[in-house]
């Protein structure tokens, strides 16, 4: 996992992890309390798309930056 993320934007990284971690244990609450395991991954799966456009939005916030310096 750590090759994986050589190169990669820290905060990228940084929201990634967040988003590990969360979306674990969401999965795991759901499941404990005997949802099936659909229902789980569609709740995981709502907010992992919020995960991404964080990403999206960290990284074009960054490149405008970028540009807008040089």
């Amino acid at each position: 996992m750590l090759k994986r993320q050589e190169g990669q934007d820290p905060e990228a990284q940084r929201i990634a992890w967040k988003a590990q971690h969360r979306l674990h244990l969401k999965y795991h609450r759901i499941t404990s309390r005997g949802r099936g395991g659909k229902h789980a991954a569609v709740a995981v799966a709502r907010e992992l798309i919020g995960f991404i456009w964080a990403i999206g939005c960290a990284i074009e916030k960054k490149k405008l930056e970028e540009f807008s310096a040089a």
